[in-house]
């Protein structure tokens, strides 16, 4: 059992610490307004609240993690501990330092968030070795935007401190690129808050704190002594928590075909896709073409599986799908496939694998023709594309002639 452990088998309280009233008194060390908790170490204090399993986040009731086991395909191995900083700047570098730390993890059917805050820099030794004790041993870390911010961000303190974190190597999961995967290009972030917004349906109250505002609030703190500003950044922080375990959930739930959404469908076969599965990737792609915002692409992804297979029957018939979707302009967004690149595709197709020129030679036309409408917005690469399509253009025409005798 880690050093704190107890503090998460001793909760009492099912609400937010940080909505609790009274202030702790014990150890005040002069700092004024922190909520309800304990000093555990010379200057670091324990602030902590439990969630029920099956409460409500935003649209959905909160699960436990541990039981999404389509996330060991993905890098996750033992309890899964899920950390969060806020720190003195956004940008990183070794004047940055950390001095929140949320932690949450399930024990038994609760959802259990520990925050480890720092009275101030000279305290940051014992600050590091509490987040230390605080992630139990064979866990596996799930931030967001971790691999870039976090860990690297305590690690660095950590080379200055001298120190090694007794989390190193632990297994390190970064929902930040499975969100990109899935939402990239349909959202206008994929930034927690938005998919906070957008994905998970959470609200939140007006007690949080913008995160670009969190530096500022904590450098007045250090002035002044006062932590009453800080209560918001408190909330901030349990909220990133509890919604970076709902997102874990609900990706988790996506990549085991559990959706009603047909691009969350797409991009998860595109996952399976670039892991080597593509016998799963193409029962992903087969949903989605049941979803008219998601069928053109679908069949776009299913085109190229059925080629490798040597089945270009089918593929000639999605390509013709996406075709006419692009071209009555009803397909959505369609990967970057254009009337060009199709014309071009089955072109090929016709010519080389059906034996019929005069039908490839009909693509062509009608890629020329799409060319010339469209040169105004191709620039330079449009005079490429038109020199590419009219050598096959009087290939073929060569080639029908010949034939004809």
């Amino acid at each position: 059992m880690g050093k704190f452990d107890r503090f998460f088998e001793d909760i009492d309280e099912p609400q937010s610490a940080f909505r609790s009233a009274g202030e702790d008194t014990s150890h005040s060390k002069e700092i004024r307004g922190l909520p309800k908790g304990k000093w555990i170490m010379d200057g670091v204090y324990l602030m902590e609240f439990s969630r029920r399993i099956g409460s409500p986040h935003g649209g959905s009731p909160l699960e436990s993690p541990d039981e999404m086991s389509v996330m060991r395909r993905f890098g996750t191995a033992g309890k899964t501990v899920f950390l969060d900083l806020e720190t003195t700047g956004l940008t990183g570098g070794t004047g940055i330092y950390a001095f929140l730390c949320g932690i949450g993890r399930v024990v038994g059917d609760e959802f259990r968030v520990m925050e480890l805050f720092l009275e101030g820099p000279g305290k940051e030794a014992s600050f590091l070795d509490a987040i230390g004790s605080a992630i139990p041993p064979g866990s596996c870390l799930v931030t967001f935007n971790g691999a870039a911010f976090d860990i690297p961000l305590l690690q660095t303190r950590h080379v200055l401190a001298r120190s090694e974190p007794s989390w190193s190597g632990m297994p390190h999961v970064d929902m930040l690129h499975h969100a990109r995967r899935l939402y990239r290009g349909y959202l206008d972030s994929c930034s927690l808050s938005s998919l906070e917004r957008n994905v998970l349906r959470v609200n939140r109250g007006s007690q949080d704190i913008p995160g670009s505002q969190i530096p500022l609030f904590y450098a007045q703190y250090l002035r002044s002594g006062d932590a009453s500003r800080l209560r918001g950044v408190f909330y901030h922080n349990e909220l990133d928590i509890v919604s970076l375990a709902s997102l874990y959930c609900r990706i988790a739930h996506v990549l085991d075909g559990n959706s009603a959404n047909g691009r969350e469908l797409l991009r998860a076969g595109d996952i399976w896709c670039s892991r080597g599965d593509t016998e799963r990737a193409m029962e992903f792609w087969n949903t989605a073409c049941s979803y008219p915002v998601s069928e053109a692409e679908a069949r776009l992804r299913r085109a190229r599986v059925f080629k490798s297979s040597l089945d270009f029957a089918s593929a000639r018939e999605d390509l013709l799908f996406a075709l006419a979707r692009i071209e009555s302009g009803d397909a959505g967004q369609s990967g970057g496939a254009t009337v060009y690149g199709l014309r071009e595709e089955l072109a090929k197709l016709e010519e080389h694998r059906f034996g019929s020129p005069d039908r490839a030679l009909e693509h062509t036309k009608s890629a020329l023709l799409w060319i010339k409408r469209n040169r105004h917005l191709l620039g330079r690469a449009g005079a490429d594309m038109y020199r590419s399509m009219m050598h096959r253009y009087v290939r073929l025409t060569k080639k029908i002639m010949k034939a004809r005798g």
